[in-house]
């Protein structure tokens, strides 16, 4: 059994990580923002919430979608700074793990850890902000800390502002018979999605880990067209709806195929359970629980 401290507490994917963590027979202490970032997230209250736990090991799932600077790096630079300064303010010696985004990278020919990060979104480069941030405290105050990009979760209730959200929104309606149409972007590009089961073993396995300071791509690391998703998710569904798609300014979109190199984090023992032809079924059978 450990003790762990989850910031971001409210967002889909710790729910998910809070609920096995506690299955599992762990204890766990949450963070929210739900009484406002400023008050929740600054160094006191993280120190105090450290203290409370009696942390082993902190997870920051704290973040924003958006393409607002001063949102962004509100939450995804300033509480990691916030976290970082109250880990060292209570001299915590355990494990920091902090969530990444492919969206860091930019287009690349090849995704992988050791690349020159091009970012093109705000929410991109407010992460890799963040990344900057893991590095200082990292080499200067020598915190046991590892960086997990995320590549693309699926789980049936992520934010609507990402793609695998909107679309989760938009296909309960059609299975209610509240709409006879899904709106989707530009269906013309690569992505390697990950199912949220997958996402959780590759944390833990990050965290049981003894290297410190590393960043690992957390991605099946196999892509799929986005209509060929789409659609394979409407015929597991038994859906015939009409699919109308269109350019929109989504955060971190990128028209090419987006792969993450995951050698790194199979070195150290992680592989996915699921390929894309059964996360499509278990995604499936989660939306129509």
């Amino acid at each position: 059994m450990k003790n762990y401290l989850i910031l971001g507490a409210s967002s889909a994917i710790a729910t998910y990580f809070i609920n096995r963590l506690k299955n599992e027979g762990n204890m766990v202490v949450q963070l929210s923002s739900g009484r406002g970032i400023n008050c929740v997230y600054n160094v006191d209250s993280i120190k105090n919430k450290i203290v409370e736990s009696k942390a082993e090991i902190i997870i920051n799932f704290a973040g924003i979608f958006t393409n607002n600077y001063y949102e962004s790096y509100k939450v995804n630079v300033l509480v990691s700074k916030n976290l970082f300064d109250a880990v060292i303010e209570t001299k915590f010696n355990g494990k920091v793990t902090l969530i990444g985004s492919a969206a860091e990278y930019g287009v690349q020919d090849n995704y992988i850890e050791s690349c020159v990060e091009k970012p093109q979104s705000m929410y991109g480069l407010t992460k890799l902000m963040q990344h900057s941030l893991f590095q200082y405290y990292v080499n200067a105050f020598r915190v046991k800390a590892n960086y997990i990009r995320l590549f693309n979760v699926v789980a049936s209730n992520l934010s609507e502002r990402l793609f695998v959200g909107n679309l989760t929104k938009q296909v309960k309606l059609a299975l209610r018979g509240k709409t006879k149409k899904i709106e989707l972007g530009d269906l013309n590009s690569y992505r390697d999605f990950l199912l949220i089961n997958d996402v959780y073993t590759g944390f833990m396995k990050v965290i049981e880990n003894n290297n410190d300071g590393e960043v690992y791509n957390l991605g099946m690391g196999e892509a799929i067209l986005l209509k060929d998703f789409v659609q394979k998710i409407f015929s597991e569904l038994g859906l015939e709806i009409e699919l109308v798609t269109k350019k929109i300014n989504a955060v971190g979109n990128i028209k090419n195929k987006v792969v993450a190199q995951n050698t790194k984090i199979k070195n150290i023992g992680w592989v996915p359970k699921f390929n894309h032809d059964n996360l499509i079924k278990e995604y499936c059978k989660q939306l129509r629980d």
